[in-house]
């Protein structure tokens, strides 16, 4: 009888999570799907998977780096796998956060097909992971910016004007444009006539979180 591994996918869009269902179904996987971290500590017990992949955003509530921790706190035989659009940690609004041992970081515009992701779930359960770090060694200029800053430029590049900006940060509108001011001075973008800073910063926004579509609002 042929040993079927388990994958637990952790994926609050419904359609990622699905996909990602799918394709490792049909690379041999038994699959689960869970949108929270609180359907999926359950599923840890209930389920009782040999590998756990997890989105590092998944909505309200506890994130994908909050159940890394509960994984391998309390399930250390579990393989552990991040898999974001984000490059690290800092990009996606952690600051001075590190991951725990054996816990690979994954980033979806980096994965070229399905076989590839089976081979680094695979290597994970092996226990090798070091290699599958790919929010190390490529630190762009979403690094440079502060929190407040990462928070407003993902505001600018979702297409808000200043004042709504400040208006969910329940900010003055001059303190949005005095941290926007920043931003583009961090980027290096000049106020010329031929530039537009904000559609700049968007470019270099989305470039950096390899991102195709815009973030969730």
């Amino acid at each position: 009888m042929t040993f079927q591994r388990r994958i637990l996918v952790v994926e609050d869009d419904p359609l990622m999570g699905s996909l990602m269902v799918e394709a490792l179904s049909h690379q041999g996987f038994e699959t689960q799907l869970c949108s929270a971290v609180a359907s999926a500590t359950k599923a840890l017990k209930t389920f009782d998977p040999d590998g756990v992949l997890v989105d590092i955003d998944l909505g309200d509530g506890p994130n994908g780096v909050d159940l890394i921790r509960i994984v391998r706190s309390a399930y250390p035989h579990i393989a552990a796998i991040l898999l974001s659009n984000h490059p690290d940690l800092q990009s996606a609004g952690f600051r001075d956060e590190t991951l725990p041992d054996g816990v690979a970081y994954l980033r979806k515009n980096l994965l070229k097909n399905t076989s590839e992701l089976v081979s680094a779930i695979e290597d994970v359960m092996r226990g090798n992971s070091s290699h599958l770090r790919q929010d190390l060694g490529n630190k762009g200029r979403l690094e440079l910016l502060t929190k407040a800053q990462r928070e407003i430029l993902e505001m600018i590049a979702m297409g808000m004007s200043n004042a709504e900006i400040a208006r969910r940060r329940k900010v003055g509108i001059s303190a949005v444009e005095k941290r926007a001011s920043e931003i583009f001075k961090t980027f290096g973008i000049d106020r010329e006539e031929s530039v537009v800073p904000r559609v700049m910063a968007t470019r270099i926004y989305y470039a950096e979180i390899g991102a195709k579509t815009r973030p969730k609002t």
